[in-house]
């Protein structure tokens, strides 16, 4: 999904997902820079993406040119 987004949007637009499951465009838009909207009917899967959103991102660009672990 960060493929598509980077190649079919640009930094600070808006993408909407009328079917956000698990949160993986979320994810993705919240990586680029890219304002999210999304949809899920099933409670569930809310809550699952909403942890998902919540956790940090480890650069692993960063970690290699720096050497650490």
């Amino acid at each position: 999904m960060r493929k598509i987004l980077q190649d079919f949007s640009q930094h600070g637009d808006i993408v909407y997902d009328s079917f956000m499951g698990s949160g993986t465009t979320a994810r993705a838009c919240k990586d680029l820079g890219r304002t999210y909207l999304g949809s899920e009917i099933s409670k569930e899967y809310c809550d699952i993406a909403e942890s998902r959103l919540a956790q940090g991102v480890l650069d692993f660009e960063q970690v290699s040119k720096t050497g650490e672990q």
